[in-house]
């Protein structure tokens, strides 16, 4: 099955592409409304150090997976495509949680999936904040 695509907008702090040094803040939303795999793709921009946090606003618990890319058009299982950590961080119930990654990839894929329907169709947020160290 086909991830849904999870849109990714630029914070107020975002940089322009050759400013490797400066920090990248990105995030996306969707409802909560499914038992999908929901994947932000984001451009790593040669940034050494990652933090991916969820806000789960949602009645059921979150299970978020962080994935490595050497293209922006990657899918999970694809050539080129590396699960970073496995088993994945569960977000539960109308809570938030966060991670961190030091292993540089070029895109990061950061893949949400619920094993229970939520109900209420409440949004979750994917934050991925990018710095050099």
């Amino acid at each position: 099955m086909a991830d849904i695509a999870i849109t990714i907008a630029a914070l107020d702090k975002d940089v322009g592409y050759r400013q490797a040094q400066m920090p990248s803040y990105v995030y996306g939303s969707f409802v909560g409304e499914d038992t999908d795999d929901h994947a932000a793709k984001v451009d790593g921009r040669g940034k050494g150090r990652l933090t991916y946090a969820v806000d789960n606003a949602t009645d059921q618990t979150v299970t978020v997976t962080l994935y490595g890319m050497h293209t922006a058009t990657g899918e999970v299982g694809g050539t080129g495509v590396f699960a970073i950590d496995s088993t994945g961080f569960a977000v539960t119930t109308a809570t938030t949680g966060y991670e961190t990654n030091n292993d540089p990839f070029p895109y990061y894929l950061i893949r949400c999936t619920f094993a229970v329907t939520p109900t209420g169709d409440k949004d979750v947020t994917v934050y991925a904040n990018l710095s050099a160290f």
